[in-house]
């Protein structure tokens, strides 16, 4: 698809301002052979036309379809017989409009015939290191070793348009439209070993591909991988039945894969473009301490603030003594300011020192263009300094700097407008390096599998009753069978037996079945005085059917585990109890995720610190990850479980007990 031989564009015109004059166009350059597809035409720009494919004496390795919708079923059953095995589809106007079922006409088609295809509706592919231009775009990109996959044929022409200004290329570029066939992560295994590729960007609006996380998982690896995720707004989506329902959505589904991926999210086009420039020409960072170059102090200090916000520390500089000799009475600290009069030579003198201190991982170099300043002397001087680690600028200001930032740029060092971007930038590089060297404890996850396979297998006549029964009652016994804790707990159905119980268990709580948010409704009664009167109370207004379970007398932190199914099985912990939904203070994952990993998801919340130990309260961390740990496994084997929601799960000094427990079933 990406080295054809021969290339037939079936719609190719003469006519300006058509897709297939602009796509045969950019083809032109194509070193391998072109086949013009059009009854209209004998010959297009010198090159002969055929009527139909089929004409084509030759075999065609890739068909460029740049034809009205209703004729696409058609122009693909003569591919099908001509033996093509790649088509781009360029036409629209089929399910991004409603015209559903002409699309599925034409994905039958594909599978007749074994064809794979992208598209309909996109922008095209290129391979600029052979020449290949298959799209409309007006810009013809240099060769480099960034490679695109979009959604959006849009958003790929805007980026071509921009990488010049940048001076930088491209590898191979994709525009996947409808996604009929071919996916991202077929995609992705063809990057992943692809020598021209250093760095892939990928803008994304939605995902149906079960494969995506697999492959990006093991391309990550290899290569970062920079994403920018559309379509954001949930307004209006979902009215939730449950705290997992409410905290754990489409978004929230695409924010864990992208993280358990190891990809750099960002959160606009600005930055997604500003990492693909760091990371297409910077080398890798491994640690994130930072030295600070400016000829401004108020500058510096709004770096060093960003710093401190992307988690970039600010040592103190190993080469203080080299420092004074070219300074002479400044003060030698991080930031370092170098005084607004700063000349070229002393830029170039501090950056030659400072790019051999052992305390520095990378460097952002800040410029301002005061009167004695000389912008694009200073670029000169900062290109011809030797760089063995990544280094970045802020060339601060408009019309002064303009030509040295271009010159920057062109000589592979990127410039930002701002510090703040500059500081990203950085962090984004040690980002990377960070997610590369994590690694999987496969070895566990695999034995806890195992376990709780066996125990499914084992039980599986009384677990389909347990989730068929659904309520809170049947979900702790169901959880008990794989030793989870849950209080020990009974269904009573008159006075007399809450009362028996109670004798049996103690201080109790009561609750009425199958109710969410039981507080809310008055469904739960905690500690009462008088059972009698609780198991009436709550008997009258939700049936006399009740629970009834020991009362867990611990002080500790209350914390929610949840799970739902879409693309891929998601799961969740974070803050639990009442306050769910007002902290939305939780950490998501897709399973199977190792210890290690659980325990970061713990540590990304902003009430981690309750954790570790806070005004008497203590929490068995260890004992807490190994649950949630598990719990994830159990989710991940039962797929016949769409939902799960356990909150709260009470951690304390000794353990902890899962609380409350519901769940929604699936097919």
């Amino acid at each position: 698809m990406f080295n054809p031989k021969a290339i037939a564009i079936i719609g190719a015109t003469p006519k300006e301002g058509k897709a297939g004059y602009s796509i045969l166009k950019n083809l032109l350059k194509f070193k391998g052979k072109l086949y013009p597809i059009n009854p209209k035409y004998s010959e297009i720009f010198g090159i002969k036309c055929y009527k139909s494919i089929l004409d084509v004496d030759d075999n065609i390795d890739l068909a460029i379809i740049v034809v009205p919708n209703v004729v696409v079923p058609q122009v693909l059953e003569e591919c099908g017989k001509k033996g093509v095995k790649y088509v781009v589809i360029i036409s629209a106007g089929f399910s991004e409009v409603g015209n559903v079922e002409l699309e599925n006409k034409v994905r039958d088609i594909l599978e007749k015939y074994n064809i794979r295809a992208i598209g309909p509706n996109c922008f095209g592919l290129i391979n600029a290191h052979i020449n290949l231009n298959a799209t409309f775009s007006k810009v013809f990109p240099e060769r480099g070793n960034i490679s695109l996959i979009s959604q959006s044929g849009a958003v790929i022409d805007a980026i071509l348009d921009i990488l010049p200004l940048l001076n930088i290329g491209v590898s191979k570029v994709v525009s996947l439209g409808n996604k009929i066939d071919i996916q991202e992560s077929d995609i992705l295994e063809i990057l992943k070993d692809d020598e021209e590729t250093r760095v892939i960007g990928i803008y994304l609006e939605s995902l149906k591909d079960k494969n995506f996380l697999k492959v990006a998982k093991e391309v990550a690896k290899k290569k970062p991988i920079i994403v920018l995720k559309a379509g954001k707004s949930e307004a209006g989506k979902r009215a939730a039945k449950s705290h997992t329902g409410a905290l754990a959505g489409e978004n929230e589904l695409y924010e864990a894969i992208f993280k358990q991926c190891g990809f750099i999210i960002t959160e606009t086009f600005e930055e997604f473009v500003d990492a693909l420039h760091v990371f297409s020409t910077q080398p890798e960072m491994r640690g994130n301490k930072v030295g600070i170059i400016t000829n401004a102090g108020g500058f510096g200090v709004l770096a060093a603030d960003a710093s401190e916000s992307y988690n970039l520390e600010l040592p103190e500089f190993s080469v203080k003594e080299e420092l004074k000799e070219v300074l002479k009475n400044a003060n030698i600290s991080n930031p370092l300011d170098i005084i607004g009069d700063a000349t070229p030579e002393r830029y170039e003198k501090v950056v030659k020192i400072v790019m051999k201190d052992k305390n520095m991982d990378g460097y952002l170099i800040i410029l301002t263009p005061q009167e004695m300043t000389k912008p694009l002397e200073v670029a000169e001087k900062l290109v011809r300094v030797e760089k063995v680690k990544p280094l970045v600028t802020s060339f601060i200001g408009g019309v002064s700097v303009k030509g040295a930032k271009s010159f920057l740029r062109k000589h592979g060092i990127p410039s930002y407008i701002t510090p703040e971007n500059g500081v990203k930038a950085l962090s984004n590089l040690y980002k990377f390096y960070k997610l590369k060297m994590r690694e999987e404890n496969e070895e566990e996850i695999k034995e806890v599998l195992e376990e709780f396979l066996n125990i499914k297998e084992e039980n599986k006549e009384e677990i389909r009753e347990l989730i068929k029964k659904g309520d809170e009652y049947s979900i702790k016994k169901l959880l008990s069978l794989y030793n989870f804790p849950v209080p020990r707990g009974y269904i009573v159905e008159s006075e007399e037996e809450a009362e028996e119980v109670a004798k049996k268990l103690g201080r109790v709580v009561l609750k009425a079945l199958n109710v969410y948010h039981k507080t809310d409704v008055g469904a739960v009664i905690i500690d009462p005085e008088d059972v009698r009167e609780a198991y009436k109370n709550l008997a009258e207004k939700f049936g006399n059917k009740i629970l009834i379970e020991e009362y867990i007398d611990e002080r500790g932190v209350e914390l929610i585990f949840g799970g739902n199914r879409n693309l891929y099985p998601l799961f969740l912990v974070g803050l639990g109890g009442i306050f769910t939904e007002v902290l939305k203070d939780v950490s998501l994952a897709i399973p199977p995720v190792d210890r290690n990993y659980i325990r970061e998801m713990l540590n990304e919340l902003k009430g981690s610190k309750l954790l570790k130990g806070y005004r008497g309260i203590e929490v068995d961390l260890d004992y807490l990850i190994d649950l949630l740990f598990k719990l994830s496994i159990f989710f991940y084997i039962h797929d016949e479980i769409r939902e799960i929601d356990l909150n709260p799960i009470l951690a304390y000094k000794d353990g902890a007990k899962i609380l409350d427990a519901k769940i929604v079933r699936g097919e």
